[in-house]
């Protein structure tokens, strides 16, 4: 409404310098220059209203525009989010340990955000293709999976001192193998929120 007031204010402003203008040339020769001492009115009138429309439309057209960059602004920065915790979680991941609490729990904050991010979506009258929600929730499925889950082992394999995954006073110790195969994962799931975002940024 601030802008609006400010965008009839200027046009006031306009319409007075022309009237101030025409009125100036109405009563003063000036050489070169025949100026008409009659007005038509309904030209003025719909000079005027065509000019207030002109200006109106525009700057309802601005606002809802800049209001939806704005809100797709604030999505693509709340997947940003989603994108960090993926990245930290990465980052602690490649140690080779992590404590079980904190892979649950930050596995749990990337799925929640996400269905808030969709919902939000939703609410913005935009949608997001089914193909990239599907493929990062297996995603995360597979990561919740290799990150948490202990496989069944053989008696063989109970022996062996380079298991995929063990826990032990609830830090889980990976084994290179599995560390790799978690990096890889990550990736993936970093490649999907940027193709995320980038979706949303099309909309």
């Amino acid at each position: 409404m601030k802008n609006l007031r400010n965008k009839l204010i200027q046009f006031g402003i306009y319409i007075t310098l022309i009237a101030f203008g025409y009125a100036i040339a109405r009563f003063v020769n000036l050489p070169h220059f025949e100026v008409s001492k009659t007005i038509d009115i309904s030209n003025v009138i719909t000079l005027i209203v065509t000019a207030w429309l002109a200006i109106l439309i525009t700057t309802v057209f601005e606002k809802q525009n800049n209001d939806y960059r704005v809100e797709k602004d604030l999505i693509i920065t709340r997947v940003g989010n989603v994108f960090d915790i993926a990245a930290s979680l990465q980052l602690e991941s490649n140690t080779g340990r992590i404590h079980l609490t904190e892979a649950s729990s930050s596995i749990k904050r990337i799925n929640s955000s996400l269905v808030s991010i969709y919902k939000i979506v939703d609410k913005c009258h935009f949608s997001i293709t089914d193909d990239i929600k599907e493929r990062i929730k297996n995603n995360i499925s597979d990561l919740r999976s290799i990150l948490t889950n202990t496989p069944v082992i053989t008696d063989e394999e109970l022996t062996s001192q380079d298991l995929p995954i063990t826990i032990r006073d609830s830090i889980v110790h990976y084994n290179k193998d599995r560390v790799s195969e978690i990096e890889v994962k990550f990736d993936v799931l970093k490649d999907l929120l940027l193709e995320l975002q980038i979706e949303i940024n099309k909309k």
